[in-house]
């Protein structure tokens, strides 16, 4: 055999090659850590380079780095012993979701290909200085080969495992000399490593899919971990590049500062004890305009979506205690003239507003299609990408503006107790 358990791999023990393995993460030990069973090497991090982040972006969503939770049964894990795949899966037609790879820093290396499909996240602007940026779950990520931990590592070690188990080294051979006839996946065999992988500075940049035997499910590697923020995605804020970033304290402070029309802005954000996130979000003339978002309890790990989103891998999980009805929970944010009751015209202008931006020029949305798209920020928005099936009254796979509106008016009605036309009082209280 000329790869797989071949070469490096052949007649080790799962305690032998989990101490090759482990060496580059090593490197990184102060913020990663790592076990092996006889099947699968684990990482545990919380998801943060020890270098600059986000610097350079030109095309940003408005995420920012938020340490994740990435330990225990939401680690990352890939195998010890790589088994070539019998039908080897691209990376140009597959996991456009979740992470591909992940990097001997503990971060996790997402499809250089975004989740459209189509986009080169590198070529568009999206990726700061070091191939990363920030995901719709505000967790940072690599979309290219961090070859900025060869600082550390030098070339000897691979910076990152793909998740079929095969190692991804930089441009160039432990020797030093240039990788020779690789193949569509950026990857090749030797005597001395087996089959691996290398970056490349032209896509496919690194791992180009899977040589390896991997498990696909919902167009991502499964199992890996989810990400989690308290916040919804954001939008992206056409102009913007963001032109600095600052760490004031490790896991908790942070700065990101942003130029748009020759002015500069920043958010700074610090992450409180009972893991809610202070934002505030400092506009040219120095005002200040202050957000808390407590977000929900995160669900066990494992198998989520990654970064890319999916909440880039994260999910939120139902609040705690007693369920409140979804008029009830969502009133603060229904209420836009702020006279503390919620009116129908809200919703209807809700409605209307999500609608118009999920669909995108056309009459009808499908259905399957809507939990892809970006997160209309406002109530109805969030109600839609949920409950998508719920608002196809006529089970055509389609979604109207007219049955969006109605059905968000009928549970309107519900709660609407004296059924004078607008939610208030004991209505509100649940």
């Amino acid at each position: 055999m000329a790869s797989g358990v071949a070469g490096a791999y052949y007649g080790q023990s799962a305690t032998e090659r989990a101490s090759i393995v482990a060496k580059p993460f090593e490197k990184f030990s102060s913020g990663v850590k790592t076990r092996s069973d006889e099947k699968n090497f684990y990482v545990a991090s919380n998801g943060l380079p020890d270098h600059e982040m986000m610097t350079g972006i030109t095309a940003w969503q408005q995420q920012v780095p938020l340490p994740q939770k990435y330990s225990g049964n939401n680690s990352w894990q890939f195998p010890l012993f790589p088994v070539p795949a019998k039908e080897p899966m691209s990376a140009k037609t597959n996991f456009f979701r979740g992470a591909i790879a992940i990097a001997v820093n503990g971060v996790p290396i997402f499809n250089p290909i975004k989740n459209d499909g189509r986009t080169d996240t590198f070529l568009a602007g999206e990726l700061d200085k070091w191939g990363g940026h920030s995901g719709r779950g505000d967790d940072y990520h690599y979309h290219l080969p961090p070859l900025i931990l060869q600082e550390k590592l030098g070339k000897s070690l691979p910076v990152a495992y793909a998740l079929d188990g095969y190692p991804i080294y930089g441009l160039e051979e432990p020797d030093g000399s240039s990788p020779k006839d690789l193949d569509v996946f950026n990857g090749h065999s030797s005597a001395s490593l087996g089959y691996h992988y290398h970056a490349t500075k032209t896509y496919p940049y690194l791992n180009g899919g899977f040589h390896g035997e991997v498990t696909e499910r919902g167009g991502q590697v499964d199992p890996q971990p989810r990400a989690v923020s308290p916040r919804e995605a954001t939008a992206p804020l056409r102009g913007a590049k963001i032109t600095g970033f600052k760490t004031l304290e490790v896991g908790k402070s942070y700065s990101l500062s942003y130029s748009l029309d020759g002015q500069t802005s920043k958010v700074n954000y610090q992450i409180n004890p009972d893991g809610s996130v202070k934002f505030d979000f400092v506009d040219p003339s120095g005002g200040v305009n202050s957000e808390t978002y407590r977000g929900k309890p995160e669900r066990a790990g494992g198998g989520g979506q990654g970064q890319g989103g999916q909440r880039g891998g994260g999910e939120l999980g139902p609040p705690p205690g007693p369920r409140k009805p979804w008029y009830v929970d969502h009133a603060k944010g229904l209420d836009t003239n702020k006279d503390g009751e919620v009116s129908k015209q809200e919703v209807t202008d809700q409605c209307k507003t999500a609608f118009k931006e999920y669909a995108a020029g056309v009459d009808l949305i499908i259905v399957a299609e809507l939990p892809d798209k970006r997160t209309v920020r406002n109530e109805v928005g969030g109600f839609m990408k949920v409950h998508a099936k719920e608002l196809d009254q006529n089970g055509d796979g389609k979604i109207s503006e007219a049955e969006t509106i109605e059905t968000m008016l009928r549970m309107f009605d519900k709660q609407d107790k004296n059924g004078d036309g607008k939610l208030s009082g004991a209505e509100l209280e649940g």
